[in-house]
């Protein structure tokens, strides 16, 4: 009788393991089909700067964009390069006087959780990089800079001088 019991104890645990990791595949498959899903099709860096009034100066490179939808709001995510000056200068014609661009004092490796993340465009989340790294959140209503009044939703601003001389720009923006 014992003999039995112990049996059946063993399947059952054998059962319920199965069912956890079975569990931790499909809450796995659903956080992969979910990064994978959505994006939009033909996104263009030059489409998805007039779309939420982000110009782009002539000498940026390694231009980048993504558009993520999903039932509520789009994320557009937008990131260029150029040289330390002109980001710079790109940057004080965007963000008001008055404002600083912080630091990202307390980055963590898997800060980032949001649905639209930067890895999709092959490059870093900008929450995660330790130095070198300054941002700020701008919305329409609250700058009246030069390149700041062309915004059409809230955006937040990374620059990250990434290499001697260069600076990466990242931008985020949700949109209902």
């Amino acid at each position: 009788m014992f003999v039995v019991l112990g049996v059946v104890l063993v399947v059952l645990a054998g059962g319920i393991v199965g069912l956890v990791l079975l569990g931790d595949r499909a809450v796995s498959d659903a956080g992969a089909e979910e990064r994978n899903c959505c994006w939009e099709k033909g996104v263009t860096p030059a489409g998805l700067g007039e779309r939420i009034g982000i110009r782009m100066p002539e000498e940026a490179t390694d231009r980048r964009a993504a558009v993520k939808r999903n039932s509520r709001y789009s994320t557009g995510i937008l990131a260029f390069t150029l040289a330390e000056d002109t980001a710079n200068g790109y940057l004080s014609r965007m963000v008001p006087e008055g404002t600083r661009m912080i630091a990202n004092i307390a980055p963590e490796p898997d800060a980032y959780k949001g649905d639209a993340p930067f890895t999709r465009l092959g490059l870093t989340e900008p929450e995660t990089i330790t130095s070198d790294l300054r941002k700020t959140s701008l919305c329409p209503e609250d700058t009246g800079t030069p390149e700041g009044r062309r915004l059409r939703s809230c955006v937040d601003i990374y620059a990250h001088d990434f290499a001697s001389g260069r600076t990466r720009i990242y931008v985020r923006s949700s949109s209902g």
